[in-house]
């Protein structure tokens, strides 16, 4: 426990330090400040914090770690690079759409996907390549006020890490650490009102890495098949969040790449709601989500039921304002 400690104290300051320099660096030089001349420094400063922090486990720790599993780290990182050069240069939205494409169908030739046993190879693939695609995406839409990825980032960090806790997966508990050490030092930094923000780099890397990890983790068992969806009933806000974004899309006749004002939160926005009010219930929704996702972990119990049928219902009083709303 005393490594473990360390590793969070770890992910945790060096996370600051690194903000820190890369902010001044920015605001110095006036680079990567293209969104109100807040610094994108925030994503690559806790990526590389992770990183650095994950080869210290590695080096201390008795913990094993798959060879395969560095295949998710050089990913992860090229997202995380590919998202610092779109911070600065702007890709148009088949760029990204292209380049995502192709990062991931090559993930998927080396690295590990679903292996649903019932389902054909080309099948898993599928889920794999839509999954990954989906979720990539999905943290990136989340990226649009001050502390709403970082936050809801954050709880789902948690609720994996809780996850691996029961399960004595101290490889993923220890990475699931380190992440929710650096977002919670991102936090400090992000939260209204912002003095630095996570930029593309910071979110096509959360996506992946959340995606890509939550696909090598074992859940289902003989005794328990229904944990095989504990990964999408944690990470579910940013799946209903992206769900919703399409279909409000696809209902004005646009196409669901094309920027809008339609994400759960800025409809909110634009109801009146008070922003940090809004902010609050994102996270709390997300909390109950993820504690819902932890509770499957043990089965389709009744604390099973009894906490998703209280996450329904919280989710459809957050978003019963905005699906009434014509604006």
């Amino acid at each position: 426990m005393r490594e473990y400690l360390q590793l969070l104290f770890l992910s945790f300051f060096l996370t600051h330090l690194l903000i820190f320099v890369f902010r001044f660096i920015s605001l110095k030089y006036q680079s990567l400040s293209r969104k109100q001349k807040v610094p994108l420094v925030g994503g690559v400063s806790f990526a590389l914090a992770f990183f650095a922090s994950y080869f210290w486990l590695s080096k201390v720790s008795n913990i094993i770690i798959p060879p395969g599993f560095m295949f998710v780290l050089t990913f992860a990182f090229a997202m995380m690079v590919i998202g610092v050069v779109d911070d600065i240069v702007d890709f148009s939205l088949w760029t990204k759409i292209i380049i995502q494409v192709a990062v991931i169908m090559l993930y998927l030739r080396v690295g590990k996907i679903n292996q649903i046993y019932f389902l054909p190879g080309w099948l898993n693939y599928l889920i794999s390549f839509l999954w990954i695609m989906g979720i990539t995406n999905a943290f990136n839409h989340l990226d649009i006020y001050d502390g709403l990825c970082g936050g809801i980032s954050l709880v789902i960090s948690l609720g994996f890490l809780a996850v691996a806790f029961f399960q004595g997966n101290w490889l993923f508990f220890g990475l699931f650490l380190v992440l929710s050490g650096v977002l919670a030092a991102f936090l400090f930094w992000n939260f209204p009102p912002a003095r630095v923000y996570m930029g593309n780099s910071g979110s096509h890397f959360l996506g992946f890495l959340f995606a890509t990890m939550s696909m090598y983790m074992d859940y289902a068992t003989r005794m328990n098949p229904s944990s095989v969806f504990v990964p999408v009933v944690i990470m579910a806000f940013p799946v209903i969040d992206t769900s919703f974004l399409i279909l409000a899309r696809l209902r004005k006749g646009v196409t669901p790449f094309k920027k809008s004002d339609d994400h759960i939160f800025l409809k909110l926005i634009t109801e009146g709601y008070n922003p940090i009010y809004t902010l609050g219930a994102m996270i709390c929704l997300s909390i109950m989500w993820g504690i819902t996702g932890v509770s499957l972990n043990f089965g389709a119990s009744p604390l099973f039921f009894s906490v998703f049928v209280l996450s329904l219902i919280f989710t459809a009083r957050v978003i019963l304002p905005v699906l009434s709303s014509r604006k």
